[in-house]
């Protein structure tokens, strides 16, 4: 799921408010003649009102599938993360994240999505290698795939 930073904010905002995935928010242009990060922040402020809509934090991600996935406050919060990580990897930045963040994506997503569910959900690539030792951040990117 290559989702752009950008789109991602639509396209929770819609998820948060009831709606159903819309995937061409991620073929659209999103910023147009504006600045990127003007683009973001705006997103950002729409997705966390968004976010405080009634029943927006219990609702569920439909699977393709079938049936009812994570919750999507859920999923938002380890996609903002990892792609964080991402970010901060491909541009030689810190990548720890916010450790709030960090952990509260460590408690909900690691070691609970088995890499045969992703094989199902198309979500993510395999699990690999990380030390023991390595900072929290960096266990779980490994665990969704990223190289570290």
């Amino acid at each position: 799921m290559g989702h752009s930073p950008v789109a991602g904010n639509p396209y929770y905002v819609t998820l948060a408010q009831g709606g159903g995935p819309d995937f061409s928010l991620f073929a659209q242009d999103q910023i147009g003649d504006q600045q990127p990060g003007d683009v973001y922040a705006k997103g950002a402020t729409d997705v966390l009102a968004a976010w405080q809509t009634e029943g927006a934090l219990q609702r569920q991600m439909p699977l393709p599938g079938g049936g009812m996935g994570p919750r999507i406050a859920d999923l938002h919060l380890l996609e903002a993360v990892l792609h964080g990580w991402d970010l901060a990897t491909a541009t030689g930045q810190d990548r720890t994240g916010d450790p709030d963040a960090v952990k509260a994506a460590m408690a909900g997503w690691y070691g609970n999505f088995p890499d045969e569910a992703r094989v199902r959900t198309g979500m993510f690539g395999p699990s690999k290698p990380a030390p023991d030792d390595a900072p929290e951040l960096d266990r779980l990117a490994a665990y969704f795939g990223r190289a570290i």
